[in-house]
């Protein structure tokens, strides 16, 4: 019989059918917010709301509005 630690189990938010453009990677939220992102939620005055995502494999910002 295995033993599971669920301690070490990270789960991620993933986007399907969304994927990286540099290397075909998931894409996962981001913790970190952007200039950018800040500055688009300022200028629509918060009617859009852009997500940060990272790709899991080369580590790639994506800003998603």
């Amino acid at each position: 019989m295995a033993l599971i630690d669920l301690d070490k189990i990270i789960i991620k938010r993933t986007i399907l059918g969304i994927r990286c453009t540099a290397c075909g990677g998931n894409l996962v939220v981001s913790n970190r917010k952007s200039i950018a992102g800040r500055l688009a939620r300022v200028i629509s005055f918060g009617a859009v709301k852009p997500e940060s995502y990272v790709c899991e494999t080369c580590k790639k910002t994506f800003l998603l509005l």
